[in-house]
């Protein structure tokens, strides 16, 4: 048996994130982090909604430039020609 992508790519990359601090989020809390619905079907649930947890992403903005001043939401509101 050939050796899938999960045991040659993903677990690697997986315990390479854990060792240098990153933390590993289940699909479940991801998905309601980036907002969403766990009643539309699951091929449907990230059109729209964001790639980022926005909160951590503002978070992390305001810690790494504490002059960073626009309103909470800001950072991401792209201008709808985006999407």
């Amino acid at each position: 048996m050939k050796p899938g992508e999960h045991k040659t790519v993903q677990a690697r990359i997986l315990e390479y994130a854990k060792a240098i601090g990153w933390t590993f989020v289940p699909r479940e809390e991801a998905e309601q982090r980036r907002g969403f619905d766990p009643d539309v079907p699951p091929a449907d649930r990230a059109k729209n909604r964001s790639l980022f947890f926005d909160d951590l992403l503002d978070a992390k903005v305001r810690e790494f430039n504490p002059r960073y001043a626009e309103a909470e939401g800001a950072l991401l509101a792209y201008p709808s020609s985006v999407y």
